[in-house]
């Protein structure tokens, strides 16, 4: 029978013992102290003190105010502030600058602690506020980024931060004014009263001295827009629109607009036939009588007094002027480029660097030639830009047939006058019917012959129709409501409109469907883009 081992007890585990030798002549205690006091070192080193060296610098947080700064570390990128960025150690070079702001430049020496980074970082902190370098260019910016971006409208409260300590009152002012022509909803609203109150108290708080002088460029703003209350009117929500129609204030300036209006549309009240013809460069031009227009949505004159349209009919003088019978063919447009490469097709590249036309500019053209058999087909797929310029060029034939006359693109409100053919309260250019206006119409895929529309009372044809035509003015929603109803002043108005990155466009075109678009409908595009369905036709005016 095999031995049977017997099994471990407690008592023999007890008695096991470790016995450890000397190493060196050193005595196991001492050298396993030393061991433990080692890797305490060790620990302890790599804990706090080898972050600190092995980056060696300081955390800086830079702000600015107004804030959005660009921060670039020895000439790299580094951030926008506020922001927190790592400093090598040594001599930094720190720069921060900001479009339209005086740039900063800091020398800072960096030295970096060692002990205790991984636990508390080594930081600093600077602060700077920013001088104003270029207000007019701060605020031209800021309007146009506004109106590019109407859903942003902290962009316009934002820029109201530069008249902290400028005693430039009246150019923000002026910025608050133009404004106001791109502001069509609430939150835009609430915005531009922020800014008028930081411009009024410099940023600080408000007193009776500043609260005055908002108040004060308040009514001169409204003294300036005698329809006033229709801007405001049309910029608030449905349910604050209906309280303030009831106040005794609007109701008051509806009675008198309502007067003002009508006068313009008393019995005998007619308007002058077209004057002469000219030829110009083998283009047609009538003779367009001065008078004043009622501008706007006045085909329905009951509705005067009752309700506010964005398309609110104002009073506004024309001086005289002529206009081209019809749109630009291609085959003067091909003259211009002819003598004019630099605008020809195939420097479609470089015009887009100077951004004067997108890639769709003269789209259809071949080795700089217009289609073959388009020759009277109104030119297309140009922009405002180069339209501009074709005016320009015509302008040295135009002076020696005319002189004291240029050639430019018509004002919207000369537009507007002479597509009513002296007709008053009618929708279109012959009356209360399209008539033949080019619209959409089954297997239409591009422009008619221009000149094909039967022309109304000045002699014009496709006022209405065919292509739509650009216009010399900035666009803004809110021309027709930010008026007066003295005519001479709303003449003035419109020559003063602040720079937009759209144009007004008129006249509607081929593409769109019959009854859609009225002589005063208004439209807008970016002033380099280029489409088939936009032309243009001249106007020519005194100087």
């Amino acid at each position: 029978m095999p031995k049977q081992e017997r099994p471990d007890t407690h008592s023999d585990i007890d008695e096991v013992s470790v016995h450890l030798k000397p190493i060196l002549g050193v005595r196991p205690g001492t050298y396993l102290t030393m061991l433990y006091g080692l890797v305490l070192l060790i620990v302890v080193f790599f804990l706090l003190f080898s972050p600190g060296l092995r980056h060696r610098g300081s955390y800086l947080t830079a702000s600015t105010f107004p804030d959005h700064a660009t921060v670039k570390v020895d000439g790299v990128y580094a951030g926008s502030t506020p922001c927190t960025i790592f400093l090598k150690k040594g001599d930094r070079t720190l720069d921060i600058s900001k479009p339209f702001y005086s740039a900063v430049s800091l020398r800072q020496t960096v030295r970096g602690r060692v002990f205790g980074t991984l636990f508390v970082k080594d930081r600093t902190s600077i602060s700077r506020t920013l001088a104003i370098a270029d207000l007019s260019g701060l605020l031209q910016w800021a309007l146009s980024d506004f109106q590019k971006n109407p859903q942003i409208p902290q962009i316009v409260s934002n820029a109201s931060y530069a008249a902290f300590g400028s005693g430039e009152q009246q150019q923000f002012y002026d910025f608050i004014s133009n404004s106001l022509l791109f502001v069509t909803d609430e939150s835009q609203l609430r915005e531009l009263l922020l800014a008028a109150a930081r411009i009024s108290t410099h940023g600080t708080a408000l007193t009776a001295g500043s609260f005055i002088s908002l108040l004060q460029h308040s009514i001169q703003i409204a003294q300036k827009y005698d329809n006033f209350p229709a801007w405001l009117l049309l910029a608030l929500s449905r349910t604050n629109q209906a309280k303030l129609m009831a106040t005794p204030w609007v109701q008051s300036y509806m009675t008198s607009y309502k007067n003002a209006i009508a006068k313009y549309y008393q019995p005998g009240g007619s308007i002058a036939g077209a004057g002469g013809n000219v030829t110009i460069a083998g283009m047609a031009f009538r003779s367009i009588p001065s008078g004043d227009l009622v501008m706007g949505k006045d085909d329905n004159l009951e509705s005067l007094g009752k309700s506010i349209d964005r398309l609110l009919p104002h009073p506004i003088h024309i001086d005289s002027f002529y206009l081209g019978t019809m749109e630009v063919t291609n085959a003067r447009f091909q003259s211009f480029v002819n003598e004019n490469p630099d605008w020809a097709p195939s420097s479609r590249t470089a015009l887009m660097a100077k951004g004067l036309v997108t890639d769709a500019y003269l789209s259809d053209w071949k080795d700089d030639r217009m289609p073959s058999g388009s020759e009277n087909l109104p030119v297309t797929s140009l922009s405002w830009h180069a339209a501009a310029a074709f005016c320009a060029w015509l302008t040295r034939s135009v002076q020696a047939a005319l002189p004291g006359y240029i050639a430019r693109l018509p004002m919207e409100a000369e537009w507007e006058w002479a597509a009513r053919g002296g007709l008053r309260g009618m929708p279109y250019p012959l009356g209360g019917k399209p008539g033949g206006a080019v619209f959409y119409q089954k297997g239409i895929s591009k422009p008619f012959a221009a000149g094909t529309s039967e022309p109304n009372g000045y002699g014009l044809s496709d006022m209405l129709g065919n292509v739509w035509e650009w216009c010399v003015d900035p666009f803004s929603f809110n021309t027709g409501v930010l008026s007066s109803l003295n005519p001479r002043t709303n003449a003035l108005l419109e020559r003063s409109l602040p720079g937009a990155p759209d144009r007004a466009v008129r006249g509607g075109s081929w593409a769109d469907q019959s009854g859609a678009d009225k002589v005063y409908t208004r439209g807008s595009q970016p002033s380099e883009w280029c489409t088939p369905y936009l032309g243009f036709r001249v106007a020519l005016a005194r100087q």
